[in-house]
């Protein structure tokens, strides 16, 4: 089964999402393919979103709903915020198969993608229902920035792994420019939970 999982990360790696067919996925894991109907319930795509799961950083936030409702109660939330926004940055950074599966997701109509989309967004609004209360009635719409924040930085680690051009005059590549939009990231959330106190 781990052989399997794997092989479906190596495929989108270096073939692109395109290749994700059974054979080419069993030969990759050196496995039968009846394997994957076996162990994946009659259907590739079980296989496929099992390990999109393993991979999406928000989907496995949700393992750690219980620390972030703990967190979510100091300071309105506001150091989870930050720590959630910079890891997502420095993971989706690092992880070039889940920078192809947004692509893909991203490119085109596909099913198993939508359902991965609404589970995501299933996670996100658990998380919202702890943080706007502390917005309320504050003329901040929150939940419109984090939209713009995790977009930007979908984007800008898209643009910069793809062309490697700065954007903005900021090149993430480079440790230092990656250092300033870290902090940014801590800047806007402190800007924005100062504004919602006054």
């Amino acid at each position: 089964m781990l052989k399997l999982i794997a092989a479906v990360g190596e495929i989108i790696k270096n073939e692109g999402y395109t290749a994700l067919g059974v054979n080419n996925i069993a030969k990759k894991a050196e496995v039968n393919k009846k394997l994957i109907y076996r162990y994946f319930d009659n259907n590739v795509n079980n296989l496929i979103e099992t390990y999109v799961k393993t991979k999406d950083y928000w989907i496995g936030l949700s393992g750690d709903m219980e620390k972030l409702m703990a967190e979510s109660q100091i300071d309105g939330g506001r150091p989870m915020v930050k720590t959630i926004l910079k890891t997502h940055l420095s993971f989706f950074y690092t992880e070039e198969e889940m920078q192809k599966i947004v692509i893909w997701e991203t490119s085109e109509k596909n099913k198993l993608m939508k359902e991965v989309g609404l589970k995501r967004e299933a996670f996100g609004e658990e998380v919202f229902k702890m943080l706007l209360p502390h917005f309320e009635n504050s003329g901040i719409d929150f939940r419109s920035i984090m939209a713009l924040q995790i977009a930007g930085i979908i984007f800008m680690v898209l643009q910069s792994k793809a062309s490697g051009n700065p954007f903005c005059g900021i090149d993430i590549n480079n440790p230092k420019d990656m250092d300033r939009i870290l902090n940014s990231l801590d800047q806007l959330t402190d800007l924005v939970y100062d504004k919602a106190r006054s």
